[in-house]
């Protein structure tokens, strides 16, 4: 297939080549009025050898050009990626560089041909003076007409090639090489050149037209002259007593562009010196004289380089030797205006083939415009861009951009087609597991005891499960107001545990929506079927979208009303019992003091008995102290009175008070000497404190430091104690719950030294109703610091 292809090509653009190459010899031959035969012979010979070398060298060079398709063409899906991109190259360069070649051999293809005739027949072929500026003018008439030609024969013939290897090329994702020309570039060079090449030539065709015929007409004068003095000189030339008579005849004869003479039948000049010195001025001439007189006995003879013409006629004589009557006639003045007109006229024949031209041109750019619009139709029409093919590549210009920016649509069009599905398939896909999912929720929100409220970001409820209908006593979801919580239950306003009202900017859903995130915050509302009321625990947060903006909020309301009956009655019944246990107590403990003091026969066993006696009930004092204080805590009914204290004379009491056994050591350090006042209640400020000091000697130790350390930080207004031990530690795991109420890290521990867990719990509740802070550091197997803060009085 790859010769084929040089074959076929070489064949179709040479064949249509001949038909003119055979046409521009005969041009050439009547452009410069070579008319014999013989003197047509050599240059026809000169243009047969010429034509078959440049022919067979633009035949290698094409051939060459070609190799690379002639190999993809071999077996096109099987090449690797650098031939397809050289036969692209190939495919794309070769219209534009073979043409230019092409042309241009021509151009050049008849100047040896006149230089030829100039050097080796000169004296057999008459050339005008300007055969060289003539050649070019022809040549560069070649040029023109052949460029068009050749370019578009091979467009023709390996645009459809280029397009398959530009497809093959796209579906390995390569990119097109080659050169680019212009629409707009082609559209100028091939106008002009066909406008070029009927211009060049009639120009030069109407120049040496006229040129030949001034000299063919000076040829027909001095015919004329030269008859006419050989009828007026009859007279045998021996015969004439005087030469002034022939003088006298030619110089009657003679004008200012015609010189008449008599000559001898060997070209020698006998009257008229004048002929004489012309002749012998053009050697030309004068050979080509030499040569008809040997011919024949009338000629005319042309020497178009001297601009001069010569004609000569026998005069009939006697005895005496032959003679000839001569005329040499010279080149009048050319009508230049005459030529510049002539020329102007044949431009404006030439400017009416531009119509021309813009066919020629329309029918190149036709057909991948009917390809690109046969895709776009398609597109329109069915709109399914699954089967669309691409458009081959023809030309590397504005089309072929055109082409492959519609390739590169159909692309995105078949990729955005293809993303459409599979998100119409991810969709349906993630509707329905979505639907499985909001199903799921909604059955789990349904059945969870905890009402579940989401709101937008305006604070319009969305959502309300089963449970806080229930919760606030709705019969469905469409009785939720947009407002969030303060009028969803139908006009109902919470309250703190307290009794205090919420205000709107306090409500859990509309706190999420700001940021806040919310944990186990209690309220209280009325039911209003029975006004009895409803005690919350409600958590919430707000909902973020993808950018971390907040897009709604959500909380979760747990109805802990009988939790809260419960702790009411827990705490109710510890009072109670806290003051029921108080009088036996006292009784018991009374009692056994009463017998130890007032019996002194009392044996050593029965006062030992009544000394744990004493011992236990005032230990079983504390704990009912402790309940109370507890129980006084949770409902909030715990009074404390703050007066100015001298916070050092108070730890040093507390310290003296909490009676450290000899095994341990308590040391106070002040870190601040001005004087510490602190407002406070100073008798549960020492119980607090006392309950630090306990479980510091507790969990110390034997021989153990206590460190009390008293400093003041004046910026923020308040005093600090902090008690620090060098015992056992809190474990990291249980730090989390330590002041809690019962709560106790050394549980199951080797160090649970018993007690109920409540001293850390009242310390922290004694501290924070008197407006301070408190808390701890601890390392497993290192020790404690439990610090608490007053405000300075």
């Amino acid at each position: 297939m790859a010769r084929s292809l040089t074959a076929r090509v070489a064949a179709i653009a040479f064949g249509v080549e001949l038909i003119f190459a055979v046409a521009i010899p005969v041009a050439y031959l009547h452009l410069f009025a070579v008319e014999r035969g013989e003197d047509r012979a050599p240059v026809l010979a000169i243009v047969v050898v010429l034509y078959v070398v440049r022919t067979t060298a633009l035949v290698g060079y094409l051939a060459w050009l070609l190799r690379p398709i002639e190999r993809w063409l071999s077996d096109p899906s099987s090449q690797p990626a650098d031939v397809t991109r050289s036969a692209a190259r190939a495919a794309y360069d070769t219209p534009l560089l073979f043409p230019i070649v092409w042309a241009t051999s021509w151009l050049l293809f008849y100047l040896p041909v006149t230089a030829s005739l100039q050097r080796w027949f000169a004296d057999q072929i008459p050339l005008s003076a300007r055969a060289g500026e003539a050649t070019v003018l022809f040549g560069l008439s070649c040029f023109a007409a052949a460029l068009p030609l050749s370019y578009a024969i091979l467009s023709w013939l390996l645009g459809p090639i280029a397009g398959r290897i530009s497809l093959s090329l796209r579906e390995r994702g390569l990119p097109i090489p080659g050169r680019r020309l212009s629409v707009r570039a082609r559209l100028v060079v091939l106008s002009l050149s066909l406008i070029t090449a009927p211009t060049s030539w009639m120009g030069v065709h109407a120049y040496m037209s006229q040129v030949w015929a001034a000299q063919r007409d000076l040829a027909a004068r001095a015919g004329l002259l030269a008859d006419a003095l050989a009828r007026e000189n009859r007279v045998e030339l021996e015969r004439l007593p005087e030469r002034g008579l022939w003088e006298t005849a030619a110089r009657s004869l003679s004008t200012p562009l015609d010189l008449v003479a008599v000559a001898t039948t060997d070209g020698a000049i006998v009257v008229n010196n004048d002929a004489k010195r012309d002749l012998a001025a053009a050697p030309g001439l004068r050979g080509r004289l030499a040569r008809a007189l040997s011919r024949a006995p009338a000629d005319s003879v042309l020497d178009p380089s001297a601009q001069s013409a010569l004609a000569y006629r026998p005069i009939p004589s006697g005895t005496g030797p032959p003679a000839v009557a001569l005329v040499i006639s010279r080149q009048p003045v050319r009508d230049r205006e005459g030529e510049l007109l002539t020329l102007l006229l044949f431009a404006l024949i030439a400017l009416s083939w531009a119509p021309v031209c813009a066919a020629f041109l329309a029918g190149s750019i036709a057909r991948p415009l009917r390809r690109i619009r046969a895709v776009v139709t398609q597109i329109v029409a069915r709109g399914d861009v699954e089967r669309l093919g691409r458009i081959p590549i023809f030309h590397r210009d504005e089309l072929g951009e055109l082409a492959q920016g519609v390739n590169e649509m159909i692309d995105r069009l078949q990729a955005s087609a293809e993303r459409i599905r599979r998100y119409g398939a991810d969709r349906e896909q993630a509707l329905a597991v979505a639907a499985r999912r909001a199903a799921e929720l909604d059955a789990v929100l349904d059945n969870m005891i905890e009402g579940v409220f989401a709101c937008d970001k305006t604070g319009a409820v969305t959502h309300m499960n089963a449970a806080g209908l229930r919760l606030l006593e709705l019969s469905s979801a469409g009785a939720v107001s947009r407002a969030p919580m303060e009028a969803a239950g139908g006009g109902l306003a919470p309250v703190h545990p307290d009794g205090r009202p919420f205000s709107p900017a306090e409500l859990p859903l509309l706190r999420a929506l700001a940021g806040e995130v919310i944990v186990e915050e209690d309220g209280v509302l009325e039911n209003p079927g029975s006004h009895r009321p409803v005690f919350l625990r409600s958590s919430a947060a707000p909902i973020r979208d993808a950018t971390g903006a907040i897009a709604g909020a959500v909380a979760v309301a747990r109805d802990v009303t009988e939790v809260a009956e419960f702790d009411r009655l827990k705490d109710e019944f510890i009072r109670v019992a806290a003051h029921e246990l108080k009088t036996p107590v006292a009784i018991l403990k009374g009692y056994a003091r009463t017998l130890m003091r007032t019996d002194q026969t009392l044996p050593v066993r029965s006062r030992r008995m009544l000394e744990a006696i004493d011992r236990g009930a005032e230990r079983i004092n504390g704990v009912v102290e402790d309940l109370l204080d507890i129980s006084l805590a949770r409902l909030d009914t715990l009074h404390l009175s703050p007066v100015p204290v001298d916070l050092d004379e108070l730890v040093r009491a507390t310290v003296a008070g909490v009676g450290a056994s000899e095994l341990h050591r308590v040391v106070i350090q002040r870190e601040d000497p001005a004087p510490l006042t602190v407002r406070a209640d100073s008798a549960r400020t020492r119980q607090a404190l006392g309950n630090l000091l306990s479980n510091a000697l507790k969990y110390s130790p034997a021989g153990g430091t206590i460190e009390v350390v008293l400093s003041a930080d004046r910026g923020r207004g308040e005093a600090q104690a902090s008690v620090r031990d060098y015992g056992v530690g809190i474990p990291t795991k249980r730090q989390g719950g330590i002041f809690r109420l019962f709560y106790r890290a050394h549980t199951d521990t080797p160090h649970d030294y018993g007690g109920m867990g409540v001293g850390l719990f009242m310390a922290k509740e004694l501290i924070k109703r008197q407006g301070g802070r408190i808390w701890f550091e601890s390392r497993e197997g290192e020790g404690s610091i439990f610090s608490f803060t007053l405000p300075l009085a």
